[in-house]
């Protein structure tokens, strides 16, 4: 994968993504700096969505 773009499914901002990019890996969106997650990777299409919050567990 080279050069691959898609948009920020919380701004809609243009991400560049990387060429390693791998299926459940968490990227920051440039724009409105959220985290968003992989979804699925088919071909050239690549899906995210809203990464989930952080959670602390306090050792549970």
């Amino acid at each position: 994968m080279n050069n691959l773009t898609t948009n920020c499914p919380i701004c809609d901002g243009e991400i560049n993504l990387p060429p390693d990019l791998e299926e459940s890996e968490i990227i920051t969106c440039d724009e409105c700096k959220n985290r968003v997650v992989v979804s699925s990777i088919a071909g050239s299409k690549v899906i995210l969505e809203e990464a989930p919050e952080i959670e602390e567990d306090w050792g549970e």
